[in-house]
Order: structure tokens, then sequence, then C-alpha cells
């Protein structure tokens, strides 16, 4: 049987990681957000590697860089998506 423990401990690691991809969306969607884009995955990434040569253990290397690999994919997508100009503004009047 499942150990409510191990299902919390999951639930809290899925809601961190997706609180973690929702700013790195949100930062890196602003037009002048690039530098700023970038500092959560090059944090994210340095941190994984640290966690890999500290402990040598490679589960806990996947279970940080994952979240770093899709906040660098967030900000690749978001910042196409401001070259192309499809990027939604939030300072556009709704139109009536």
């Amino acid at each position: 049987m499942w150990d409510i423990d191990f299902i919390l401990g999951v639930g809290k690691l899925i809601s961190l990681v997706l609180c973690m991809v929702f700013i790195e969306g949100v930062v890196a969607s602003r037009p002048n957000g690039k530098w700023t884009g970038l500092l959560l995955p090059v944090i994210m990434v340095m941190l994984s590697i640290w966690v890999f040569l500290t402990w040598k253990n490679f589960t806990y290397f996947i279970l940080v860089f994952c979240p770093a690999l899709l906040c660098c994919f967030i900000f690749y997508i978001c910042r196409r998506s401001i070259k192309n100009g499809t990027a939604l503004s939030l300072n556009q009047d709704e139109e009536s």
C-alpha cells in the first residue's frame, strides 16, 4: 500500500515545480524580461550540477535538472512568442 507521507511529498514536489514554471513564464513573457527570465533557469542548472557533485546521486540530479530544463523550455517559448509578436500584452486595453 502507498504511504501517505510519500503521496504528500509527491504532491508538494509537483506543486513547487508548477509554481516555479508559472513564475518563470510570467517573468520571461515580459518584453523587457530577457535577462531576468534567464536567472531562474541558470540558477536551477547550477543547483542541479551542485547537487550531483555533492551527493553523487543521479536521482537527486534528475529531480532538480528536469524542472530546470522545463524552465529553459518555458523561457524559450516566451521569448519566441515575443519575437514573433504573438505574445499577449498586459498593457492592451480590452475592446468592448
